[in-house]
């Protein structure tokens, strides 16, 4: 045979570098965009582990001595009263203004202000309790934004024989006003003709806090806090006492949490705890439960808590805190903070801060909490959210409201993902890998060389496709027929063992007259055989077990939901996508073994069976072993199927019967509507970098189990 040619020689071995450069190019590539896509997600979710920073700005004077502090939401101005009864506005650059309030007499002797900022309420010289409305309302000249001072007197009451102003709310243009009495507390509401509603308590209170609808009002008198059901009508003078629970210290402030479920209250300890009131064992009864605990050194003066998310402020005497309720963790301490502190407030968007002192001096921070709400413990350990009686892990990302408190629990997610996969591997594995046996040991070629083609084909039929089918047709198809479902996963295996079992009993002069392909009819004619009679008497099955429904049996006797979107719908349909990537790479492993070996099998004596079981088997696992690995990192990854075979329900259950959301689909829901750079939109994509290491994990597990088993059983192919 002569040589080729130099020239051709030449040309062979610079294409064989230039196609070796492009392949070594393209895995390069391939490494770079893995390892920048797992940098992005890295960086995006990174600040969900900061805190947050204050920074210190400029402080400015007051012209008078100051009671409370107003700031606007724009953070331009801040509002003082001084005990002269005129509000002093005191811009950013420091200019000021004043703005006397009409019928207030000097000197003012206390003051107060909702958490809104919206609702002032005072005493003036002469004993009078009033209620003013503050507004600062933006106004534009060209493009020149401004804000206007806007007061109106809301609520004047006549001189009471009452102790010092406890609280103030109100909602739209109703407004009331809680008042401390040696029995207890007082209750004026705007528009009751000046009539007050008495809240006995049995003692003074120290501290108090009403709800913005005015429903409710929290009272702390000496070791005990009190919840009052305040009337519903403006005509109304009745409250009723609804709950009561004792306090492990005195309390020195009390405050609503935004969204008035949680009641905040600070002792003198410096402990702050949080209260919820929940049912009780009785019908219509009330109890109060501690639902949080916040530790902390000097005693709690002012509790201030945000318009904005479950943020509040703790006012000491030398210090001010932010805490989150939701995180039960404290955020930060304002830095640099002053002496003689007479009121502190958090504006309105909570991006600042703001606090007063006593020589007239405004102190203000800038605030950069991008994410408070979200910690370790709520992202996977159980949180108790308001409204709940214990710890729940839970995935709840919007609401209705804007006191809406969001629950982002990957925890479910994670379930639900895993839930997803198995239950799809339990239909796919054995099917799959029985299948490839079949074909690559048993098979006649002619049905050898359609069946893989066909099974091939399988994985070109769209997921969109297949969870279409499955959520339209086969999800209420199933609902109907769910006994004789379950009936037939365990009446085909019994059958198929049977017919073997027969088969093997019948004598062998018979046996040998019948085909590889009659072998195969026989064993369908059996198995169909079971799936007609399962389906025949599912009607009187339901009956006699079920009480004629199953769904109902369900329920009451095992205490589960039937959902017609559930974990079974997703095992087939999710299952159909799977078992093509697993078949092909079993039949595949089968076809790799030595065809020598088999023979070896079969010359000793063996059957065709035996050889297979001891000689085909555990000289491909390795190759199955990673087809069924395969199989489920493309379970976990999945997203149409899921997404419209499970209901994309959230739930944390292990039933089959119910569904769930895994996180590829939690993803493609929700992050187009999530806020670029929001928490939700960084938790999306935390998620997607927990799938990502799941995924990692899954193949990395599956490599080196199939090395190891390649090592093990190498010997038998060499």
């Amino acid at each position: 045979m002569s040589p080729l040619p130099t020239g051709r020689l030449a040309r062979a071995r610079r294409t064989d570098r230039l196609a070796a450069a492009c392949i070594t190019g393209g895995g390069a590539l391939i490494l770079v965009s893995v390892g920048f896509l797992l940098v992005f997600l890295l960086v995006e979710c990174l600040p969900l582990l900061g805190r947050g920073h204050a920074t210190p700005e400029n402080r400015v004077g007051a012209s008078t001595a100051p009671l409370v502090a107003i700031e606007d939401e724009y953070r331009e101005t801040v509002a003082v009263l001084g005990r002269d009864g005129v509000l002093h506005v005191v811009r950013r650059d420091g200019r000021s203004e004043m703005r006397p309030l009409e019928g207030v007499v000097a000197p003012v002797a206390e003051a107060t202000v909702d958490a809104s900022g919206r609702l002032l309420a005072l005493r003036d010289g002469q004993g009078r309790v009033q209620v003013w409305s503050v507004r600062m309302r933006p106004s534009w000249r060209g493009q020149e934004r401004g804000l206007e001072l806007s007061v109106a007197p809301v609520l004047v009451a006549p001189p009471l024989e009452a102790g010092p102003i406890l609280a103030v709310a109100g909602t739209g243009g109703s407004a009331g006003v809680l008042l401390a009495t040696p029995a207890g507390g007082l209750f004026l509401r705007s528009g009751a003709d000046g009539r007050a509603i008495p809240l006995g308590a049995g003692s003074a209170a120290v501290a108090g806090a009403l709800t913005s609808s005015l429903g409710e009002a929290w009272l702390a008198s000496e070791g005990e806090l009190l919840l009052f059901e305040l009337g519903g009508g403006e005509d109304s003078t009745a409250a009723q006492l609804v709950a009561r629970a004792p306090l492990p210290q005195g309390a020195t402030a009390l405050a609503m949490a935004l969204g008035d479920v949680t009641c905040l209250a600070g002792d003198a300890t410096g402990t702050v705890t949080g209260w919820q009131a929940v049912e009780g064992p009785m019908a219509g009864s009330r109890i109060l439960d501690r639902s949080a605990t916040f530790p902390g050194h000097g005693a709690v003066r002012r509790l201030v808590p945000s318009q904005r998310d479950k943020t509040f402020l703790a006012l000491r005497p030398e210090r001010a805190e932010l805490y989150h309720l939701t995180t039960r963790r404290q955020l930060l301490a304002l830095p640099e903070f002053p002496s003689g502190v007479v009121w502190a407030s958090l504006s309105p968007r909570r991006d600042g801060a703001a606090a007063v002192t006593a020589n007239a001096q405004v102190h203000r921070w800038s605030l950069d909490i991008p994410h408070p709400e979200v910690s370790f413990s709520t992202l996977f350990l159980p949180v108790r959210y308001e409204g709940f009686t214990t710890a729940e892990l839970v995935w709840q990302s919007t609401g209705g409201t804007s006191s809406f408190e969001p629950k982002l629990s990957l925890v479910p997610l994670i379930v639900g993902t895993c839930k997803g996969a198995l239950y799809a591997l339990l239909f796919s594995a054995p099917t799959a890998l029985g299948a490839a046996l079949y074909v690559s040991q048993f098979a006649p070629r002619r049905l050898r060389l359609v069946t893989k083609p066909v099974v091939e084909l399988m994985a070109a039929l769209p997921s969109v496709v297949v969870g279409f089918l499955a959520a339209l047709v086969f999800a209420p198809w199933l609902q109907r027929h769910i006994v004789a479902v379950l009936a037939t996963l365990l009446a085909i295996p019994v059958a198929v063992v049977a017919a073997a079992a027969l088969w093997s009993a019948t004598p062998r002069t018979v046996r040998r007259r019948l085909t590889a392909g009659g072998e195969l009819a026989l064993v369908g004619g059996a198995a169909a055989a079971a799936v007609t009679l399962t389906f025949a008497l599912e009607g009187s099955v339901t009956r006699l077990c079920f009480g004629g429904d199953f769904q109902a049996w369900l329920a009451n006797a095992v205490g589960v939901t039937y959902d017609q979107r559930n974990a079974v719908v997703v095992g087939f349909a999710l299952g159909v996508a799977v078992i093509p990537v697993i078949f092909t790479l079993a039949e595949d492993a089968f076809s790799n073994v030595p065809p020598s070996l088999i023979s070896a099998a079969l010359a000793l004596g063996a059957t065709r069976w035996q050889a297979a079981r001891t000689v085909a088997i555990p000289a491909a696992s390795p190759g199955l072993f990673a087809a069924v690995m395969t199989g489920l990192g493309r379970a976990v990854g999945e997203t149409m199927i899921v997404l419209m075979a499970t209901g994309n329900t959230p739930l944390l259950s292990l039933s089959p019967f119910n569904g769930m959301r895994t996180m590829s689909a939690c993803i493609a829901v929700e992050l187009p509507e999530a806020p670029y750079g929001g928490t939700l939109y960084r938790v999306l994509i935390l998620t997607a970098l927990l799938l990502f290491v799941m995924t990692f994990a899954i193949n990395t597990v599956a490599v080196m189990v199939s090395n190891r088993l390649r090592r093990r059983f190498g010997r038998l192919a060499a």
